[in-house]
């Protein structure tokens, strides 16, 4: 086996707590529990990959002040980010 498709592998790892998580989250899109496993799994990630389960967080729960402020706290993280924190504040 290459390099190269190591590095694929492990890219696209995916944790069986990470797959039980979503699959909760089918079944009840509001498990809290199930939303904590995937935002600890989001905040050891970068932005970039991270972003899809911020995005996804703050569409289910759009009152939440709490998962605003950690995606915009990821974000903030991020030096590309100022261009569009704006837009983020104009969602709320």
């Amino acid at each position: 086996m290459s390099t190269e498709a190591t590095a694929d592998q492990a890219a696209e790892y995916i944790p069986e707590k990470v797959k039980k998580a979503e699959k909760k989250l089918e079944e009840n899109p509001y498990d809290l529990d199930a939303w904590s496993i995937l935002i600890r799994e989001a905040q050891n990630q970068p932005i970039d990959k991270a972003r899809k389960t911020y995005e996804r967080l703050v569409a289910q729960f759009p009152s939440s002040g709490r998962f605003w402020k950690l995606f915009i706290e990821a974000e903030d993280a991020d030096c590309m980010f100022l261009s569009r924190k704006n837009n983020y504040f104009l969602r709320l």
